[in-house]
């Protein structure tokens, strides 16, 4: 069988090896296109549990790039009015020094390896809204960094103020 177009003879062969070529540039096309969006850093943050007890959970915030290169530069940032929403009563000027100064330039994070994460101190929840945060406040957070290769990210996303022993608030003591 043969196809004549603009005055090429085509045989079926002509046309298998023509069709297997396109296709194979659809596919490197689709491969290079999720390579470059999973070839990066991914970065998120996370307020987890550092202790617990009765009276008190005192928290840590902890920021994690599972991604898979390393990130740098990152930033966290955040809105004070959404800040003043979720704090305490013992929220006091020292106490926004010490566990909100994650939220200031000069405590960039320079570089963060993927798979691996790193975290500071971050006040602490007590009965009746009586520690440094509310419990159970949402706090909408902004997370700016750099891959490798000088590419930019900006990831938003909410903190959660909870014990991150449990996801119901209940579990056994230790």
């Amino acid at each position: 069988m043969e196809l004549f177009l603009w005055g090429i003879k085509f045989t079926i062969d002509t046309i298998i090896a023509i069709s297997a070529l396109i296709i194979s540039f659809i596919a490197i096309g689709m491969s290079v296109y999720f390579w470059r969006r999973s070839f990066r850093p991914i970065v998120t943050a996370m307020v987890k549990t550092h202790v617990s007890g009765n009276l008190a959970t005192m928290f840590d915030l902890e920021i994690l790039n599972s991604g898979s290169i390393p990130a740098k530069n990152i930033q966290l940032k955040a809105q004070q009015t959404d800040i003043d929403k979720a704090l305490g009563k013992d929220a006091s000027t020292d106490n926004q020094k010490r566990w909100l100064c994650c939220f200031e330039t000069e405590n960039m994070i320079n570089i963060l390896h993927n798979n691996t994460s790193v975290k500071c101190s971050f006040g602490q929840c007590k009965v009746n809204d009586q520690g440094f945060w509310k419990y159970k406040a949402k706090i909408p957070i902004k997370i700016e960094y750099e891959g490798w290769f000088g590419k930019k990210y900006i990831q938003n996303q909410d903190i959660h103020i909870l014990d991150s022993n449990s996801f119901t608030g209940y579990h056994w003591a230790e």
